[in-house]
Parts: structure tokens; sequence; C-alpha cells
């Protein structure tokens, strides 16, 4: 009898300990599902600002290379980067381009909640 009281006292610790762990891992699983979302929602709103600004910065290529005076790859590198934050003479950053689409303002919100989240 008593080998049977130890094996379920030893059985109800097992049991005790794969439950701890599992509450304990929880927290980490929901921040990383929490980070994929974010992650998620910050690509889309990369390719949705990548569709609207290609066709403006093909326009400017293109009228980069209609100089005679512009060499091609000069034109492809100077505008490359078109649509993103730039910093000004006054030294202060203008704003990238549709920023404002309604899934960029949502990632936005989605990662400052995380890091409030997780700095607290």
């Amino acid at each position: 009898m008593p080998l049977r009281n130890w094996l379920r006292s030893q059985i109800h610790h097992g049991l005790a300990a794969v439950a701890a762990l599992l509450l304990l891992s929880l927290p980490a699983a929901v921040a990383a599902d929490q980070l994929s979302d974010v992650v998620a929602l910050e690509a889309q709103c990369e390719h949705e600002r990548e569709v609207r600004i290609k066709p403006l910065r093909d326009m400017e290529i293109a009228k980069c290379k209609a100089d005679s005076n512009n060499d091609a790859a000069y034109c492809e590198r100077f505008w490359k980067d078109y649509g993103n934050p730039t910093r000004t003479l006054n030294g202060t950053m203008t704003a990238r381009m549709f920023d404002d689409l309604p899934v960029c303002e949502a990632a936005f919100k989605a990662r400052k909640a995380l890091i409030n989240r997780d700095g607290n």
C-alpha cells in the first residue's frame, strides 16, 4: 500500500510540474502570436505602400532618364528610395509616403500596444 501512495504522490507532483510549465509558457506563446500578428500587419503595410509608390517612382525615373544629361544608372540609384522618409535641410525628417493607409495605422497601433505591454 505505501508504494501505491508514493506512486500517486509522484504522479501528482509530475502533473503539477507539467501544469506549471504550461501556465508559465502560455504568456510567451501569446506574445509570440501577437508579435507575428504585428509583423504580418507591418508586411501588409509595406506591400500596400509599395503598390502605390512604384508607379510614382517609375514616373520620376522616366523623367530623369528623359533628360539627356542624366545617366540611366544614376536615375535608378537616385530615385530608388522614393517615398521613404528623408532628412530636410534643417535636420527634420519628412514623413514616408502612404504611411496613413489604414493597414499602416493599424500596424503602428499594434506595434505600440505590443511595446507598451512588454514594457509593463
